[in-house]
């Protein structure tokens, strides 16, 4: 973890330099999540630092009281990984699942480090504008972030079924870093997670949208509750 550190540290400092946010703390390793952010706006976004979203760890955080945003940050370092089918997989199965089975609420997630725009991982946001959008923080040269904005409420069969993700601009976090490090609107991914009755389960379908295009959707998938 200390090198994932290393870099988020680095990250929220620049932030912080160029005046998104006021100040930030580590919450210590007595805590299940891992910095508390407070926004330019005085709004207190926490921060839970993840792998490459694809293992149980996924589903291992609480959100504090005083979160007014909480933010899942994946942090994938190994080369071997697909950090888009990971982010899939730890938000359809795992995510998803947590928010509508045990009342979690996760208001975004960031799928982003220092391999993304690199020969072991290339970045399609970099053809946009060849050469001119990386932004040099120490020794990295950071690409936009891919965010993934998730539902505003807690999806329920009854009263919530379809609930609508957050606009980038609700979440200070999400907006600050997209405009700190020159994401675009049209990037934004908008995570849905419908949820209904098959029979006696509860299933959920989980779709990513972005620009206005479903870019993947799963079927109907049963909830298994342990």
């Amino acid at each position: 973890m200390f090198d994932k550190r290393d870099f988020v540290n680095r990250v929220l400092y620049h932030m912080q330099d160029a005046g998104y946010i006021k100040e930030f703390e580590s919450a210590g390793s007595k805590n299940r999540h891992d910095y508390s952010v407070v926004m330019a706006n005085g709004r207190i976004a926490v921060i839970e630092l993840k792998g490459c979203m694809d293992g149980n760890n996924t589903i291992i955080f609480e959100r504090p009281p005083h979160a007014q945003e909480f933010i899942i940050w994946s942090v994938c370092i190994s080369e071997s990984s697909d950090p888009r089918l990971n982010a899939w997989s730890g938000i359809h199965t795992r995510l998803g699942v947590q928010m509508i089975d045990k009342d979690a609420q996760v208001d975004g997630l960031i799928v982003w480090d220092w391999l993304c725009g690199t020969p072991a991982r290339p970045c399609p946001k970099l053809a946009r504008l060849p050469g001119q959008r990386l932004t040099t923080v120490g020794q990295y040269k950071l690409t936009p972030p891919c965010i993934y904005m998730f539902p505003r409420t807690i999806p329920s069969v009854r009263n919530n079924p379809n609930p609508e993700p957050h606009r980038l601009e609700d979440v200070s976090f999400l907006a600050a870093v997209n405009e700190c490090f020159g994401g675009y609107f049209d990037e934004i991914n908008k995570v849905r997670f419908m949820v209904g009755h098959k029979g006696t389960d509860t299933v959920r379908t989980t779709s990513i949208e972005r620009n206005g295009q479903i870019q993947v959707e799963s079927k109907a998938t049963p909830i298994r509750r342990k």
